[in-house]
């Protein structure tokens, strides 16, 4: 197993009711982020959410998108390529099928646009060809997650 960088710890509690909302709070960082149901995801639950919010698979898909984006736009900027917003946009999309009776996120798809000069393409393309194997979160996501859990209950 590799060292330890570093560890996450997010806060989740439940909101009353049963839109199947969730707050989470990630440890030394202020504020909450709500995570709940839309779409065809509503749909597969069967709710049909007062306030639909993004769902925890919509934060995946956001992770991956983020983290590929970054490590990209890290991998231009090394090769001294511009990645203003108006240079460099990514645009995630994230495929969510029922499998095995179970709701889940079987594809992501990132689309860049890159706007570079003639003379910066091939440095462009270098970056492109790399910067997905340095991406933490892709990786982690591409190579499986070890997920477990314990309880206490009182």
């Amino acid at each position: 197993m590799g060292r330890l960088a570093h560890v996450s710890k997010v806060k989740i509690h439940k909101e009353p009711g049963k839109d199947k909302v969730k707050r989470a709070e990630i440890e030394g960082f202020p504020g909450v982020t709500r995570m709940g149901v839309n779409g065809g995801i509503a749909e597969f639950f069967k709710v049909q959410p007062e306030e639909p919010l993004p769902s925890t698979l919509d934060y995946v898909v956001a992770a991956v998108g983020g983290c590929l984006t970054g490590t990209l736009a890290g991998a231009l900027e090394g090769r001294g390529i511009r990645t203003d917003p108006e240079k460099l946009e990514a645009v995630a999309e994230g495929r969510m099928e029922e499998v095995d009776g179970k709701l889940l996120l079987t594809h992501v798809t990132v689309k860049y646009r890159i706007k570079v000069p003639k003379e910066q393409r091939e440095a462009a393309e270098r970056a492109l060809e790399h910067h997905a194997a340095r991406c933490p979160v892709s990786e982690s996501v591409k190579r499986g997650i070890t997920v477990d859990w314990q309880s206490e209950i009182v």
